[in-house]
């Protein structure tokens, strides 16, 4: 039961960038391909949830979002339940995670035993955490559920700060964290890129 399941959300409808995010190509990969191989690295089985993983030539399990329109805590929550195990949870749209990156999550959430239910990413001087590169442990479903309920779909507030263990990032790390959300940030993917 303490096997970490990989799950990419691929569900958003990105109305923000104007085109598919998920189908945007980096290196010779889409974004979803891009972010399922990175997961496939340390899960022996990833999820797409979402969308049909067949759609990016994926031969992966995918499932739909069983509450759609809430953003990822939907994804997260389908997920969950249905495997009723720990997830590493990735958002589609993070063109420069690094193995690195997801090691380090792998490795501190193994170390502290699974006391938080959510371990994540903190940037350091603003504070805001990386809830889209994250472990959530099964029991996070309750916690989601309530929230819900009461209408609050912002996951930092569902899962309360005691409850998460939080791993600091430094600004020089912030570029790993890029996500495409408007058009801008494919332009600024493209200048970090250069930069290596």
């Amino acid at each position: 039961m303490n096997t970490i399941c990989g799950v990419v959300l691929a569900g958003g409808k990105s109305s923000r960038l104007g085109q598919d995010k998920a189908k945007l190509r980096f290196k010779g990969q889409d974004l979803l391909q891009r972010s399922v191989a990175l997961v496939q690295e340390f899960c022996p089985v990833t999820y797409v949830v979402g969308r049909d993983a067949r759609e990016h030539e994926l031969n992966v399990p995918w499932m739909l979002d069983d509450i759609p329109g809430i953003g990822p805590m939907g994804g997260i929550l389908t997920a969950l339940k249905r495997l009723k195990r720990p997830c590493l949870v990735l958002s589609c749209d993070l063109p420069l995670l690094s193995r690195d990156i997801l090691a380090r999550l792998i490795e501190v959430r193994n170390r502290i035993g699974y006391q938080k239910l959510m371990t994540t990413y903190l940037q350091g001087e603003t504070g805001f955490i990386e809830a889209l590169v994250a472990i959530y442990e099964y029991k996070c479903v309750e916690f989601l559920q309530r929230s819900f309920k009461r209408g609050c779909y912002k996951l930092s507030q569902a899962i309360e700060s005691e409850n998460r263990h939080h791993i600091p990032y430094s600004e020089a790390e912030r570029k790993y964290f890029l996500n495409i959300n408007y058009p801008r940030d494919i332009q600024l993917l493209k200048v970090l890129d250069s930069k290596g």
